[in-house]
């Protein structure tokens, strides 16, 4: 496999997402430059996963000067907004992750979609910055002189220092969710270019606390990386470095490296995202693809320059429409990927000097699909705009938008024998959910109702006391508020009802020698079980009644309690409130 070139094609997809802003809010959208593009409404629909292709809820979503919070299917969305045909930017953070962003190019009146890959920051190694270190990690080596780290304030740093890193390899098709922006760039002239890339490198550098390092002004770090053999007879003997700056949502030149046995060296005078390109001009191409007079939505277009070997690829969008960059001048071959994976059509296309839209292309698609229609209705007026439905196979799991009148309707591709699939409607605006419905694939599926009546389930944990709200972002993790762990123990005997102790333990941020824990007991059949739970501050303790069941929703079960607490033992007066009483509480956790 080659290494990944620019061929952005970011899809102009088309799938409804959510968004929790009203249409008033005040958008500011950082443009590329002016002559590229323009100004037009649209949508964009994402997706953010992990390395392992899991969704990553409560992930931060900014667009503008707007931000959303990602889902329980790591989706997120913002509506009728004002995006760039010449790029729009979004960025996604989450703790313990390396920040994710995306450059897309909408469509007027349409919605794009986008996956990001979000890359887990592991520490590599620690070292007082005092001494220096020679750092290495799959295949790359740092190396820090002494005394060459600062604070974010530009005051020098004496103390140890944690470097978290991540290469990128550019002979994986995963750069392409993993990297920031895209591979538009902007070079030392000030002119946007587009990029093949021979390698990305990731690197942060924290205090014991988790505060930001950088490299101290006026010095350097030596860095060596490799080139992958498939792509080494290609490489030039000096390349173009490039760092993203987050706030533009670009690549940005800065410097050069030289290639020496099988590597590139260079120095760097800061870190962040890093990239060796060979930066090329180049056209916007689109197309579209079609099964008969259906577009085909949600398939792969794998574009590869025949004179290299390089690729990049893209997703068509519900209108069946795909589009991007592309080098100017060179042949191209375009190969068209069904939802399971398989090569369905291939051509060759170009030269082009000038932007070019290409005939529809009509496939006859012979992989296994369902045609699926239906409504959804509320029990709370209407479903907001951000609702949308979710379908579910053995392996696959895909996210359709509402039309107009909240009727849906799409072609769903299924890769193997099962016969089932499950399909449910999520509003997470007004935070209801549908029951799940089961089919049996034995023929399109039409008339489906969803009804949006039932509260939806979010794995979370969270205290309300008084006007104060303190709320966990999962089963398992940490917030600004607290670390939280949730375990369970099967307790029945062979024989006897179902029963499950879940223990939810929690430690204040703020004060790591306070522990906040509390126990659940699950029994099958009985709905109502008895809770003690100590409350943040260690201030007094509670206990109370607390109805517990077991609630599925989204192919997941989930545990759910809900309460009043009352018999409050005041450890603490000055810390209570009896104003505040009763204490309320509420959880979901998934069951494994």
């Amino acid at each position: 496999m080659k290494t990944i070139k620019l061929l952005i094609l970011l899809m102009v997809a088309s799938l409804g997402m959510q968004s929790c802003r009203k249409d008033s809010d005040i958008i500011e959208v950082t443009s590329p430059t002016p002559e590229f593009g323009m100004n037009v409404q649209g949508s964009v629909m994402g997706t953010v996963i992990d390395e392992n292709g899991l969704a990553v809820s409560e992930a931060t979503v900014s667009f503008g000067n707007l931000t959303e919070s990602t889902d329980q299917y790591g989706v997120f969305q913002f509506n009728d907004r004002t995006m760039h045909t010449g790029g729009t930017y979004i960025k996604v953070e989450k703790d313990g992750y390396f920040h994710g962003s995306r450059k897309f190019y909408p469509e007027a009146n349409a919605t794009s979609r986008v996956t990001i890959e979000l890359m887990q920051m592991v520490e590599i190694v620690s070292f007082e910055s005092i001494a220096g270190e020679k750092v290495q990690f799959e295949g790359v080596e740092i190396a820090f002189g002494n005394n060459s780290i600062m604070r974010e304030d530009g005051s020098d740093y004496n103390g140890t220092v944690k470097v978290f890193a991540k290469y990128l390899d550019p002979t994986s098709l995963n750069i392409l969710n993993q990297m920031p922006g895209d591979l538009t760039a902007v070079n030392a002239v000030d002119e946007r270019v587009t990029l093949t890339t021979y390698g990305m490198v990731a690197v942060e550098l924290r205090d014991d606390a988790g505060n930001e390092l950088q490299v101290k002004t006026g010095m350097t770090v030596d860095i060596i990386t490799p080139v992958p053999a498939e792509i080494l007879s290609s490489a030039p003997q000096s390349i173009p470095m490039w760092h993203f700056d987050e706030d533009q949502g670009t690549w940005v030149e800065e410097g050069e490296a030289t290639l020496f046995n099988g590597n590139y060296e260079t120095t760097l005078g800061h870190f962040s995202f890093w990239n060796y390109d060979v930066p090329s001009n180049f056209i916007h191409l689109s197309g579209s693809v079609f099964n008969g007079v259906v577009p085909v939505e949600n398939v792969l277009i794998k574009i590869t320059n025949t004179d290299d070997g390089t690729v990049g690829s893209g997703i068509t969008n519900g209108s069946g429409v795909f589009g991007g960059y592309v080098p100017n001048d060179v042949e191209l071959t375009l190969e068209v990927f069904d939802q399971c994976g398989t090569l369905i059509y291939t051509t060759t296309v170009g030269l082009f000097n000038e932007d070019v839209v290409l005939d529809p292309f009509n496939l006859n698609i012979l992989v296994d699909q369902v045609t699926i229609s239906g409504t959804v209705t509320s029990c709370d007026g209407e479903p907001s705009n951000s609702t949308y439905v979710v379908v579910e196979q053995a392996d696959y799991t895909s996210i359709l938008s509402l039309n107009d009148d909240n009727t849906f309707d799409a072609n769903i591709f299924y890769c193997n024998t099962e016969s089932e699939i499950t399909v449910g409607a999520v509003d997470p605006v007004n935070s209801l959910a549908s029951a799940n419905i089961t089919y049996t694939i034995d023929g399109d599926i039409e008339g489906a109702v969803l009804d949006l009546c039932e509260e939806s389930i979010i794995q979370h944990l969270y205290y309300e006391y008084g006007d104060q709200v303190y709320s966990s972002n999962g089963s398992s993790g940490q917030d600004s508020t607290f670390f939280f762990d949730i375990n369970y123990q099967v307790l029945n005997q062979p024989g006897e009802p179902i029963k499950r102790l879940y223990t939810i333990g929690l430690i204040d941020w703020a004060n790591p020698n306070q522990i906040i824990d509390f126990s659940l007991l699950y029994e099958e059949g009985v709905p109502m079980q008895n809770v003690t739970m100590p409350v943040p501050w260690a201030g007094f303790k509670a206990s109370g009644v607390a109805t517990i069941q077991i609630v599925a929703q989204g192919g997941q079960e989930y545990i759910t309690a809900t309460g009043t607490l009352s018999e409050i033992d005041i450890t603490y007066p000055a810390l209570y409130d009896p104003s505040y009483n009763p204490l309320l509480f509420s959880t979901a956790i998934e069951l494994q």
